[in-house]
């Protein structure tokens, strides 16, 4: 039976998804607030050696770039949607309430299979800003 309003797991989790997209799609249209957000993510990134991140580090790391260029108004070809989705996965990576707390052991799993979930959504979207990129001769210092 599905989950109907007012009951069930499946039902408060659609509703977080719901405020969380809701929180993302606000994030993306506030350049500032995209841009702090951004910071923390890339200092956050920064400190990840090894674990459930690393396999996908570079990808994230594009991921910030595109995210950054966006909010700093020099790469618009992204699709809203795409936006959105990639903003919730920034938040989710620098939110403190994580499924799985970060300091237990396989704890950037979650991080992990929520952001690998978003770049393989728009995977496309990550390579046509690659291409953007090279032609513009930068990789805003991360390679």
């Amino acid at each position: 039976m599905a989950a109907t309003q007012g009951g069930g797991k499946g039902w408060q989790l659609l509703q977080v998804v719901r405020q969380g997209l809701g929180g993302a799609e606000r994030l993306v249209r506030n350049p500032k607030e995209l841009l702090s957000l951004l910071t923390m993510a890339e200092r956050r990134l920064d400190r990840v050696n090894a674990g459930r991140l690393t396999p996908i580090k570079k990808d994230v790391q594009t991921l910030l770039r595109l995210m950054r260029a966006y909010g700093e108004g020099r790469y618009r070809q992204v699709s809203g949607k795409n936006l959105v989705l990639a903003g919730l996965a920034i938040m989710y990576l620098v939110s403190p309430l994580d499924v799985l707390p970060d300091f237990l052991p396989g704890g950037f799993f979650d991080d992990a299979a929520v952001i690998g979930f978003v770049i393989k959504k728009i995977r496309t979207e990550l390579v046509a800003f690659e291409i953007w990129e090279q032609a513009q001769g930068s990789q805003d210092g991360w390679r």
